[in-house]
């Protein structure tokens, strides 16, 4: 049951952190720019979450970002360079160091965002917990749903005539 819970909130807060993480890019005078606060708002409301609380995971995911940020900038680099070798002359030994590059980024980054989650899960009362448990599952099965809609081939109505 545990386990679960940690399952979905990790998912609902990587979807968040990839939020923050696209906001911090686009700084504060962004595109998106006025996103900012947007999982914190979305906790506080749907948790009911407490003053003390806020301020709490407002510094989890203020730490979070000064954690994430250079992370992201070095999978976004790593990505452009892996893009610009583009040559006839395939050279499988730098693809695979590049390639493992991205690994370790991405492994650097899941723990991150996984440290964070259970700092602020760690902020919410057994109620809270139950709660974002169950928006989570509900989050998920929408994903799902979502992901069978795309999967289905898609026909074309030919007019009658």
């Amino acid at each position: 049951m545990r386990k679960k819970l940690f399952i979905v909130i990790a998912i609902v807060l990587a979807v968040a952190a990839r939020l923050t993480g696209f906001v911090a890019a686009q700084g504060p005078h962004g595109r998106f720019g006025h996103h900012e606060g947007w999982m914190l708002r979305h906790m506080t409301k749907e948790l009911n979450l407490t003053e003390a609380q806020q301020t709490q995971i407002k510094g989890i995911l203020a730490a979070e970002k000064s954690k994430i940020q250079p992370l992201q900038k070095q999978l976004h680099d790593n990505r452009m360079a892996a893009g610009n070798n583009v040559t006839a002359n395939f050279d499988e030994a730098q693809v695979r160091a590049q390639a493992n590059q991205q690994a370790q980024i991405m492994s650097d980054l899941i723990v991150e965002r996984a440290r964070t989650r259970s700092q602020i899960y760690a902020v919410l009362t057994p109620e809270q917990q139950a709660k974002a448990q169950q928006l989570m599952q509900e989050r998920q099965q929408r994903r799902q749903q979502h992901g069978k809609k795309q999967s289905l081939p898609q026909t074309q109505a030919t007019p009658n005539q």
